[in-house]
């Protein structure tokens, strides 16, 4: 008669156990638990901080992106500049900024998708999340225009092919409010829950 068979566990049985057990993956599996959750519902003051902040970025990201449109933004209105990001790549060619066509690119691209992103991510599962991954590129690309508002400020403003540029007085408050905006919803992304260790 034939030994009865003993099953012995699989390897991808044993590694899947391991790293679930693994103290090293509790971001990682706190990041699944939030994509997971359902759409979460906001009061209207967040609906409108994300809609403002958000539409905001957009017209910015676009306007960079139009060659009519760029002397108008930066304050600049009889500046002649290349079409597109190619215009928008001198100004951060100015400030020192390295691969400035690429980076030129890389800024349009974070305003836009990330403004849409703000607005659209109450409506989607892991609302938190993907707030947060919205919210950190904005915050990062308002840090570095703040820093140049305050430049300007202090008398040092850019120049482009002889014209001063972002040499004007609302830049700074406006950009200080879109920072502490997104700032915001990458500190607190959604209201308050009640027994969340995500917020804490």
């Amino acid at each position: 008669m034939n030994a009865p068979s003993r099953r012995l566990p699989t390897r991808s049985n044993s590694v899947s156990t391991s790293i679930r057990r693994a103290p090293n993956h509790r971001l990682v599996d706190a990041m699944w638990r939030e994509l997971e959750r359902p759409p979460e519902p906001e009061p209207p003051s967040r609906r409108q901080l994300r809609g403002v902040t958000g539409v905001i970025f957009i017209l910015f990201g676009l306007m960079k992106a139009s060659a009519p449109a760029l002397p108008i933004l930066v304050g600049a209105r009889g500046l002649e500049v290349a079409s597109g990001p190619e215009g928008f790549s001198l100004l951060l060619g100015q400030l020192g900024v390295p691969f400035p066509l690429f980076n030129a690119w890389l800024v349009i691209a974070v305003e836009v998708v990330c403004g849409l992103g703000l607005i659209f991510s109450t409506r989607l599962q892991g609302t938190a999340l993907l707030t947060r991954a919205f919210a950190l590129p904005l915050t990062v690309d308002m840090a570095v225009a703040t820093l140049v508002g305050v430049r300007n400020v202090l008398g040092q403003p850019l120049e482009v092919n002889g014209y001063l540029v972002m040499y004007q007085p609302w830049r700074l408050p406006l950009e200080l409010s879109l920072l502490a905006g997104v700032a915001y919803l990458l500190w607190r992304p959604v209201a308050a829950r009640e027994g969340s260790t995500w917020e804490s």
